[in-house]
């Protein structure tokens, strides 16, 4: 397996990273900035962000935290 690849998904509600508990309901497990830092530092390849409620409050990508992915991940390659 040499083509393998890290790539965390964070959960996002609000301006929380979530985890699901039990199918039950949601808890909070930190910020998406922090955690996205966390992960680039531990070596992820990529980063899926996924607003778990978007479709539901019609909303787009919240593009302040898409600016820091840019610089943490993009940035690298330039």
């Amino acid at each position: 397996m040499e083509n393998l690849r890290i790539i965390p998904r964070l959960d996002i509600k609000g301006p929380n990273v979530v985890k699901g508990v039990f199918t039950e309901g949601l808890r909070v497990v930190g910020q998406p900035e922090v955690l996205a830092e966390k992960y680039y530092l531990s070596g992820a390849d990529e980063i899926m962000y996924m607003d778990i409620v978007a479709s539901l409050y019609q909303r787009n990508l919240d593009f302040d935290f898409k600016k820091l992915v840019e610089i943490l991940f993009v940035g690298d390659i330039f």
